[in-house]
């Protein structure tokens, strides 16, 4: 009985094995970033963004005209001689020293928070297009049967003889006119 056993999973691996190689298996091959990075879509979000920077740098640029300006009048009112009717007092002098370190503050927050808000708006838009892409590359998997489609920006090596490059057929998807 157990021999019978034996033989019957002896067969069966044998059959599984000579089946599973009798199968093409396929793996293909691209480079999404350089895919999306040709994407229409593309186009249209970069000039958002720089749009939306341009729109920073000008406001950071008057905060910091302001700020210069502060210090460019503390500065002279520093030079002049000590019994000058213009010389601040000290608690004049205070607070102009008082506003000088709030708006460098202000400036570095604002720094700070433009630069997320720069980044969100990237992700904001960058992503329709990235997903619009990994779609194409799943329903490119799926039409050709590929068992991997692998992104060659993540591999160390790959075979290019026993790897398919899919991204024709993912242009193709995407509606490129090459």
């Amino acid at each position: 009985m157990k021999s019978i056993i034996k033989i019957s999973l002896a067969l069966f691996a044998l059959f599984f094995f000579t089946n599973l190689s009798a199968q093409k298996l396929k793996f293909g091959h691209t480079n999404s970033q350089e895919i999306v990075e040709q994407m229409p879509e593309v186009k249209a979000a970069q000039e958002t963004l720089k749009t939306e920077q341009k729109k920073i740098e000008t406001h950071l640029a008057a905060m910091q005209g302001e700020y210069q300006g502060k210090v460019t009048e503390y500065l002279e009112n520093e030079q002049l001689a000590p019994k000058s009717p213009e010389k601040w007092d000290a608690l004049t002098k205070a607070d102009k020293e008082s506003e000088i370190k709030a708006l460098e503050e202000r400036i570095t927050k604002y720094q700070s928070t433009a630069e997320q808000s720069l980044q969100t708006k990237q992700a904001e838009l960058y992503q329709p297009i990235i997903d619009k892409v990994q779609k194409a590359i799943k329903d490119v998997a799926i039409e050709g049967e590929f068992i991997y489609i692998f992104d060659v920006n993540a591999l160390l090596y790959f075979s290019e003889t026993q790897s398919i490059d899919v991204t024709p057929m993912i242009k193709k998807k995407l509606g490129f006119t090459e």
